[in-house]
């Protein structure tokens, strides 16, 4: 049976459906569909973290699937979170529609009207009157009122007010996704001669010009696809402070009246849509949202069930926010987030700015559903210098299935600066927010949420302070929250410092958080050092509103991951594994060698950077990334040349298979087989490079020795056709193979293909397929070949393909020809293939091929594998057998089904699990339609077969939420066509293929 790639290549699109109870909980959320984005979550590291567009993360009973929220292991079926949330807060000053500044009168009062405007003469106003400043909060969620301040542009309150745009943008308001698996930062991704010119979304404009960095004031107040390509240079020179998505100024965009900020957009004008950007990580979420209505739409800027029983009064600022996250060993664990907060107001500052991230944390299975596990739990707090990060967890563990805690802590604004704060309160018992301007309120404070993020108490009968008093509920479990507050010292509007938070008309300010779980809290507290310590350098509160030069989240990176294509063969016995060398070609990782031990020196013969090493009748002068020894640029800290250093950076090492049935845990992947390349007398001198020296370091690897080679090989022949195609030799160079190599896999491309004008010609009038056809070799399948190219996030064989619409038609030089360093990296591509033997059948059945290197002897940090989810190259098959056309083998299994089979699961919001049952029609034929019956006749319910097709995951730990089911076999869930339970009993079934034919069976079901 052959699974054909568009198959393979469906994507489900979650949209958010309404009207979710929200379990343990005051607040009922409804709302309509398409309006607001929670779709989207984290899911290539081991926490699994849903993220929204509207101030929050977590699904919070809104998500459809409903989980994951907060997932650990990812895929485990584990959840640690109801839902967390953004609170912002300010003192902001007080203005009339005219814009003048308001004073009271008197002060203190009880009248809100005894103000006057400044200036105001005749209506008593005299210099020395107190001005008026509000103190406000704007939140994601309270946890007790159904209530949202952080809206997108596009919202159930814009819909009168916007009409037909609102119909026509709604839809494309959404969380958008970047990575550094098909963009880098710094790097002409598309060939076009621009750098990160056209990012996901609309570009913005750069800061003016005296914000940035002074090598970049260039690009002050221009869009960088404005820009000319020369430019560019300085950021290749600059590299290590070139952060452009910190460099834009989000305040103002006057290109994009329509806020749609998120929407694709072909911003350099070169047929190509958002292909050239800066993504941060392997995956990154990015979201608009805002407390005030930037179309200028009248009315309150707040939405929920509550919204008729409060006020909201805005601050006025925009968030972009953006969620980073790794496949790569040492840091899956980590989720951060970056809120970026601009203030739009035009003439006041927000000062006394204070941030918390509220948690609601119910931790337990999800299986049992959000009301069993919500009122368990326990949250605490770790103080002290490096710490500062509060926690929860389940109480009892569930006997073992709920082991984990997961904390949140501050990258940035420095910590040390900072001033912290923590509370928890029972349900219902959250601040009161109603009305922030009430001068007569109940208690002492009317800013019940401003008190509370800035470490005072409105009411201890109600508030627990979990920074003071840790222990609090440790012996008491319950449906725990936590409030997680930071500020400066609180003067910043009196007597301002460098250690105060204010944030001035326009500018932006960085936030970066991050979430992180542990086994125990000993193990927590090394996540959270750990978290500081990969994120970096954190900006200053006085230089926290400039643009951030620092380098975060610098690491080891494994190589790219290969493309995989899976197929299975007409019986179901067996998969069969097909992936390209894109891991051998791309695997320069420049953190193997450091920058600084790189370069030429002139003044120690003994190490590999003096410059009697320089050789240039075997430099490789078409790399880029190595130069030539320059004595106005010699570093006496420099230990290795740079082609030494190019060499040790190709840390590729081997490929692993990797296979798991019926589980969507990260932890339970299973080995297959595992491959390696084997070092040549080069690598060994490589990785020895000043041994016997004070300079010496291991660069050897701590994976080596397997020497089992790669998969596939063979001996290049006299005369064969694999004369025509290229490999790395010793040195890295691309060279031809010869007589006698070992060569390994297979050729992709063709290499009797030569591009021409003809060519191309010819090729405008085919599809983008049939394009793709002409560069395949004769002896890889069009399934194959095709699986290859489009499985890859990227699509990196497409970058090869020399064409108008693909990406290698950079590659066509001035002459019109195919630039040869092109041509011969396209005959480098290859693939390799494996088999995977007797998967269990109706069971979905997830495939992976990594790329792993050397590991870093010298760090030390063991070997790094590439990602292996569904965002890299794995795959989810359910095995069966191929489409048949005797239809007189067709039967069910179970058969009969006795309370339950191992393929039943849990769907969503199916609480007691009885419609999350499954049995397997098999050997059924390409087209058909199946019936089932009761033994009265009676029609219980029909579907359609259409040979390979996607099947639900039911499995409770499931990592996605289709696989492809073989042709021949089709899965029923025992529900009747009105949805409903079906009852015991003997059932018959009719199965009726194309051309009429019929066959009837049966099946007992005994519960």
């Amino acid at each position: 049976m052959k699974i054909t790639t568009a198959k393979i290549l469906i994507l489900v699109a979650i949209i958010l459906v309404v009207g979710s109870l929200l379990f343990a909980k005051a607040a009922v959320d409804t709302y309509p569909d398409k309006q607001l984005d929670l779709s989207k979550w984290h899911n290539v590291g081991n926490i699994w973290l849903r993220i929204s567009n509207y101030g929050f993360f977590g699904s919070g009973g809104d998500g459809n699937p409903l989980w994951p929220s907060l997932e650990y292991p990812g895929g485990s079926g584990i959840d640690y979170l109801y839902r967390g949330a953004l609170w912002f807060g300010a003192k902001k000053v007080r203005r009339d529609n005219f814009g003048r500044r308001l004073y009271w009168l008197s002060w203190p009062t009880t009248d809100p009207t005894n103000i006057v405007a400044e200036g105001d003469v005749g209506n008593g106003w005299v210099p020395g009157l107190q001005m008026v400043v509000d103190t406000l909060v704007s939140e994601g969620f309270d946890g007790d009122q159904d209530l949202k301040e952080f809206l997108p542009a596009y919202n159930p309150l814009e819909t009168a007010a916007l009409g037909t745009q609102y119909s026509e943008y709604n839809g494309r308001d959404v969380v958008v996704s970047q990575s550094i698996r098909s963009q880098r930062r710094g790097m002409d991704d598309d060939g076009d001669g621009w750098i990160d010119e056209d990012p996901v979304g609309f570009a913005f404009p750069f800061r003016d010009a005296e914000e940035l960095p002074a090598e970049f004031s260039a690009f002050g107040g221009q869009y960088l696809h404005d820009m000319d390509p020369d430019d560019f240079s300085v950021v290749s020179e600059n590299i290590n402070i070139w952060y452009p998505l910190g460099f834009v100024n989000l305040a103002e965009d006057p290109t994009n009246d329509k806020f749609n900020l998120a929407q694709p957009n072909n911003d350099d004008d070169d047929t190509l849509t958002d292909e050239d950007g800066s993504p941060v990580s392997e995956q990154d979420y990015i979201s608009y949202y805002y407390d005030y209505s930037p179309f200028g739409t009248a009315g309150e800027r707040d939405w929920g069930n509550s919204k008729d029983q409060s006020k909201h009064y805005p601050l006025n600022v925009m968030v972009r926010q953006m969620s980073y996250q790794w496949s790569y060993e040492h840091i899956k664990n980590l989720v951060y987030v970056e809120f970026n907060i601009t203030n739009m107001n035009p003439l006041d500052t927000l000062f006394d700015c204070a941030m918390g991230i509220y948690m609601d944390s119910d931790c337990g299975p999800q299986a049992w559903g959000g009301t069993t596990i919500a009122g368990d739990d326990v949250s605490s707090y770790v103080a002290g210098e490096g710490y500062e990060f509060a926690y929860s967890y389940d109480f009892d563990g569930d006997s073992g299935l709920t082991m984990g805690y997961v904390g949140s802590r501050v990258c940035t604004p420095d910590p040390e600066q900072l001033e912290f704060a923590c509370w928890t309160w029972d349900v219902g018992d959250g601040p009161d927010d109603t009305d922030p301007l009430d001068l007569t309120p109940t208690g002492p404070t009317a800013n019940q949420q401003y008190w509370l993020l800035t470490d005072r108490n409105p009411d201890d009968t109600k508030y627990t302070s979990l920074r003071n008093f840790p222990n609090a509920q440790i012996t008491t479990p319950l449906d725990t929250r936590y409030l997680f507050g930071f500020y400066g010292d609180m003067q910043g509007l009196t007597n301002p410092s460098v250690n105060s938070w204010n944030l001035p008309p326009g500018r932006t300010m960085k936030i970066v958080i991050a979430v992180f779980p542990g086994d125990d809290l000993l193990d927590l507290k090394v996540q959270s050092l750990w978290a500081k310590q990969i994120y970096g350098q954190a900006q200053t509160l006085d230089t926290v509103v400039l643009p951030d030069t620092f380098v975060h989240y610098v690491g080891p990176e494994p190589p790219y991951f290969p493309s995989m294509y899976a197929e299975t063969d007409a019986d179901g016995d067996e998969f069969y594994i097909y992936w390209d060398n894109e891991s051998e070609i791309n695997n320069e990782d420049v953190t193997v060698v450091d920058q600084g031990y790189i370069g030429w020196q002139d003044f120690d013969p003994s190490l590999d950077s003096h410059i009697s090493n320089y050789d240039p009748d075997i430099y490789p002068v078409d790399i880029p990334s190595v130069y030539p020894p320059d004595p106005s640029a010699y570093d006496e800290n420099a230990i290795v040349n740079p082609w030494t250093g190019y060499r040790l950076r190709h840390d590729f090492q081997g490929y692993t298979l990797w296979g798991r049935s019926q589980s969507g845990s990260q932890e339970d992947w299973v080995k297959i087989e595992m491959w390696d390349r084997i070092e040549t007398e080069q690598d060994f001198v490589d990785y020895s490079v000043n041994y016997g020296t004070s300079s010496f370091l291991d660069f050897g690897g701590t994976d080596l020795g397997y020497d089992k080679g790669l998969p596939n090989v063979g001996i290049v022949e006299a005369g064969s056709e694999d004369l025509n195609y290229y490999r790395f030799d010793d040195l890295y160079n691309l060279v031809p193979y010869q007589v006698g190599d070992v060569i390994y896999g297979h050729p992709i491309f063709d290499a009797s293909v030569v591009y021409s004008s003809e060519l191309a010609d010819m090729a405008a009038n085919l599809t983008f397929d049939e394009q793709l056809l002409l560069f395949k070799h004769p002896n890889i399948s069009e399934d194959v070949y095709l699986g290859l190219i489009y499985s890859h996030v990227s699509k990196p064989l497409d970058k090869m393909i020399p064409l108008a619409g693909h990406g290698g038609a950079a590659y066509i030089g001035e002459d019109g020809m195919e630039i040869d360093s092109h041509r011969r990296e396209r005959l480098s591509r290859r693939y390799y293939s494996s088999v995977i033997t007797n998967p269990p059948k109706g069971k979905e059945y997830y495939i992976a091929v990594t790329a792993w290197d050397r590991g870093m002897p010298s760090i030390p940090l063991g070997s790094l594998q590439s990602g292996r989810d569904i965002d890299a190259n794995m795959k989810i098959l359910f095995p069966g057998p191929a489409a048949a056309s005797d239809m007189d083998n067709i039967y069910v299994v179970p058969n009969p089904y006795v309370g339950q089979s191992t393929f039943d699961g849990r769907r969503d919001y199916d609480e007691k699990g009885d419609k999350s049952r499954r049995l397997w029609f098999v050997n059924l034929p390409e087209k058909c339609t199946v019936k089932i019956f009761t033994l009265a006749g009676d029609l219980v319910d029909k579907f359609k077969h259409d040979g390979s097709h996607e099947e639900d995951i039911i499995t409770v730990s499931k990592a996605w939420h289709k696989g492809l089911a073989a042709s021949g076999i089709h899965a029923w869930d025992l529900l009747s066509q009105n949805n409903q339970i079906i009852a015991p009993g003997v059932y018959l079934y009719s199965v009726k293929d194309d051309d009429g034919d019929i066959k009837v069976g049966k099946f007992v079901i005994i519960k």
